[in-house]
């Protein structure tokens, strides 16, 4: 099972705690739902950037 589990896994686990986190934060200081659902999405949003640039950015350059 854990052979599986690579990289890209435990940054998605990482965008979904963090979204999860964001979302009760902004919950606790009684922001409205859609900023809380929005704030969350958000997290995710940003998280999967980040980490597609990082993985564009580890190709190798073929240019010789």
């Amino acid at each position: 099972m854990w052979r599986n589990f690579t990289i890209n896994h435990v940054v998605a686990l990482l965008a979904l705690v963090l979204s999860i986190a964001s979302y009760l934060v902004l919950r606790r200081y009684h922001f409205p739902d859609k900023i809380c659902v929005g704030g969350a999405i958000l997290c995710i949003l940003v998280v999967a950037i980040f980490w597609s640039c990082v993985l564009l950015g580890t190709e190798e350059d073929d240019e010789e």
